[in-house]
């Protein structure tokens, strides 16, 4: 039931939800809530050319990506969610008859052409319409805590709880952390959930530290060390 788990690095589509799949929207173009209480003026480079790291030093944005990949620093804060680093939502899942199973995607990338892009896809969504109260489910689905990361492509079960990181560098090459993770960790630190506005669905506003292993889509080329990395992501309820 998952199909064309990557394509989120290049998409940029609305999001509507029929009788047989959702599609993935990604990164409405809306002006975040900004932070209160930090002094840091980082912003991200928002080229697409470069090596995706962010020009600042500090967690000035709400919502930010900080950490190495492989050796390299990574500092991307969201300022205005216009210019340099934007948040976007992705789904990808199926409904049949009034029952919702799939993922949701957090979304943080570069503002000009969504790369590099980060993506924590928290699996998997089983809701029955009928039977759950919607708004409840998605509130309580990610929880604080440790999390254990998908292991294969085929490791979708409903009600079973895991997280994928998917990254794409500035050059559009996709990774992802489906695969051996001996030794990984990811831990949600908090969770909130944030009204709707401005045309937006609810959200939850998810703090997580994780360190993994990302492994290059196509097959070919070397892993890449994902260490010490802490991100504030935006992830919306797209199952409304």
């Amino acid at each position: 039931m998952k199909t064309l788990p990557f394509s989120l690095f290049f998409a940029c589509i609305v999001l509507f939800i029929s009788a047989c799949k959702l599609d993935k929207p990604i990164f409405p173009k809306l002006k975040s809530t900004t932070s209160t209480g930090t002094t840091g003026t980082g912003t991200g480079s928002g080229s697409g050319t470069g090596s995706g790291t962010g020009t600042g030093t500090t967690t000035s944005g709400e919502y930010y990506f900080k950490g190495t990949i492989d050796g390299q620093s990574i500092n991307w804060q969201v300022t205005d969610n216009f210019t340099g680093w934007v948040t976007g939502s992705s789904g990808d899942g199926s409904v049949d008859k009034g029952v919702y199973t799939g993922s949701l995607e957090a979304l943080l990338s570069a503002a000009d052409v969504y790369q590099p892009q980060l993506g924590i896809q928290f699996e998997t969504f089983y809701i029955d319409y009928i039977q759950n109260d919607e708004p409840t489910y998605f509130n309580s689905f990610v929880n604080t805590g440790a999390w254990t990361y998908t292991a294969s492509s085929n490791d979708i079960v409903a009600g079973k709880k895991s997280l994928e990181v998917n990254y794409a560098d500035s050059k559009g090459n996709a990774y992802t952390s489906v695969g051996v993770q001996t030794g990984s960790t990811a831990t949600v630190l908090s969770v909130t959930p944030v009204p709707a506005e401005f045309g937006i669905n609810e959200s939850l506003k998810i703090k997580i530290q994780f360190s993994c292993k990302l492994y290059p889509v196509g097959g070919s080329g070397n892993a890449l060390t994902v260490t010490n990395a802490e991100a504030t992501v935006r992830l919306e309820d797209l199952i409304q």
